[in-house]
This record gives C-alpha cells, structure tokens and sequence, in this order.
C-alpha cells in the first residue's frame, strides 16, 4: 500500500505553486522588502493554523531526513541547489536549527532569515491548503468509508485538504456523474511530503501482489500496518514520532478494481475484481487498486502521535517498572545457579538414591 513519492522536480505545476525557480513574483524586490513580505506571510500562515504549518515542516524534515531523501524529497527546495545539485548538507544544517514554530512566530524578522525563506518555501501552496479539522471530522470520516471498528483508536490529531477552485474544478470534471468512494492508504511517514504535493501515483506503488496501481482500504486497521510510526522533526509541536494515514476520494470507475457486485444481480463483476497482470488473483474484499492517476486525491489526513499515546497511558510507575533490570538479572542469576546445582555431581548423587528411594 505504501507508495515511493513523485517524479515531480521541475514540471510546470511546481514552478505555479512558488517552489521552483519560474515564480517571479519576488523578482525586483529590495531584500529588506522581501524579507518583510516573507515575515507577515508566515505571521499570516502561523496564524491562521500553526497545527497545519507544523504538520507540512514534519513531512518535509521526515523526507529530508530519509535514507532514501534523494527520491522522497520531491519537491526540492531550489534554495539549496547549485547548478542542478542538491545540497542536502546545507538543508540538514539548516534545518537542524530550526526552531519550533511557536518561536519563531515570537522572534524578529531579522532573526532566522535565511530559515524564513525556507520556512515559506515549505508552507507555500497555490493549489491546496492543509487544515486543522474538528475532531468530530473523524466520526463523519467513518460514515463515509463504513469503517467503525471501536478497538483501532482515533487519530490524535486530524487535518483537511482544502483544493483549489482550479483543482476542484479538474476532479468534478474527471468525477461527472460517478459516485465517491471514500478508503484509506497508509504508507511510511518520510513519503508524505510527496504525496501531499504530488498525488499518489499507481505506477511507483511497492505493493503489487494483485496487480499495478495504488492500493486503499475501507479497513483503517489494515491501512495502519502500512503506517508505522517514523521520526518527524523533533521541534513539532505534534511530537517529534508520527503516522500518517491518508484518507482519499476514489471516482467510482472501472479502472478501480474491487470487489462490487454487476447490476441488478448477486454475481461479484470480475471485470471490476481483477487488476490487469494480476499474481494474486481477484482483488480481496475490503481492498481497492486504483489503476488510474487521475480518478483519486487525498482528501483528510489521520495523524497519530508517538508522544501523545505515551501522555494517555501515562501512570505512576510500579515498583516492578521501576526495578525491572535488577529483577531480571536476579532471575538470570537464580536460573544459572539452579543449572549449576542440577548439573554438579552431589546433587545427581543425591537425586538417583532419592530417585531409588521411591522405586
């Protein structure tokens, strides 16, 4: 289910969304000028949702930090390029210094400066917005998948992508007439960067048992195995360890495969049940394998906190906790000497004439 992010550097879309050389709209502008500019845009953006902001800097650093970074951090921030090669040293310097965005929020303009041209890089969008939703959000998201499973806990915090007018416009055009089918996707943490500004995309999808393309869920516990906790950036106020669990809008088409019955009849659609060059067979039940870009776009995302699991289940610790190696070593000691007092030639002695005893 987890997916390799985007080839995406440098298309038309990106230079349109302000994160590749092409956006000229600081172009003339004195530096003291587009520092202040820079300055009340993030004081506007921090505002407005610093939850959200937060999030967005978590994927980014998770991507950055990745033993796979040259291919999970697409975009890359032309900042830190040099004649078509990234500067992952300089990033990571950077980035390392980072404060938390609280902070930053509270400090001068002229403090930073360099890290504020990468923070608004980072959280600069034209084509989408990422926002806090209403933890009841989460109930309404179960209606639409028909997920309601009381032992997989909710997430600890929620968000929406909110699309453009133009980007709305482009799926309710490829949607028509056709219904939405509302599943989960899970997949690694350092992946999401990517997935937010680029799409999922069915042909860099790792799991293919059943056929190419990009695999979702109507089970969250199924899309939760895809999603282990991965480290973030350590300054997020959502914590520093975090999973992510994306919530998509799926075009019901023929080109998503899943098991759905034909109409006006009890027979499963084998059309609609098997992916082209399948291994595995039919797609199983609960599963959907959208072979086609354009027909799903992720719509909310589910984000579980490390930290914030370890704060609910926080209670004093007992004396056993506390004492846990000293117990354990005592066991060990306890263990090897009944091995040794079994093994030594007195106690064998005396066990056969024990043993002789009783026959």
């Amino acid at each position: 289910m987890a997916d390799d992010p985007s080839q995406a550097a440098h298309s038309p879309q990106l230079i349109m969304m302000g994160l590749l050389p092409g956006d000229g709209s600081m172009q003339g502008m004195q530096p003291s000028n587009h520092t202040n500019v820079v300055q009340e845009k993030l004081e506007a953006i921090l505002a407005r949702d610093i939850l959200a902001a937060d999030l967005r800097c978590s994927f980014f650093v998770s991507a950055l930090q990745s033993y796979k970074r040259d291919s999970v951090l697409r975009p890359f921030p032309s900042l830190y390029t040099n004649e078509e090669n990234k500067d992952f040293d300089a990033l990571l310097a950077d980035t390392n210094v980072l404060p938390n965005l609280k902070e930053l929020l509270q400090s001068s303009a002229s403090e930073y400066k360099r890290l504020r041209n990468l923070l608004d890089w980072i959280l600069s969008s034209k084509l989408l917005t990422v926002s806090t939703a209403k933890k009841n959000e989460y109930e309404k998201i179960q209606e639409l998948t028909g997920f309601s499973n009381t032992t997989v806990p909710p997430p600890d915090f929620l968000f929406e992508i909110v699309y453009s007018d133009q980007m709305n416009a482009k799926f309710q055009e490829t949607k028509g007439d056709s219904d939405l089918i509302y599943a989960f996707h899970g997949s690694r943490f350092e992946n999401f960067h990517s997935i937010l500004h680029s799409g999922l995309h069915c042909h860099l999808n790792k799991t293919s048992l059943f056929g190419e393309g990009t695999y979702l869920t109507s089970d969250l516990s199924l899309a939760l195995l895809y999603s282990p906790h991965g480290h973030g950036w350590q300054h997020s106020l959502l914590g520093p360890v975090l999973s992510a669990v994306a919530v998509c809008e799926i075009i019901d088409h023929p080109d998503v495969k899943c098991q759905v019955k034909k109409k006006d009849s009890k027979e499963i659609d084998r059309r609609r049940a098997r992916v082209r060059n399948s291994e595995g067979g039919d797609v199983p039940q609960k599963y959907f394998v959208v072979t086609n870009n354009q027909l799903l776009r992720v719509k909310y995302l589910l984000i579980y906190s490390q930290k914030q699991h370890r704060r609910k289940t926080c209670s004093p610790p007992s004396w056993f906790s506390n004492h846990r190696f000293a117990l354990m070593m005592s066991m060990y000691v306890l263990l090897l000497a009944v091995i040794g007092i079994s093994n030594s030639p007195a106690f064998l002695s005396y066990w056969n004439r024990l043993f002789d005893w009783t026959s």
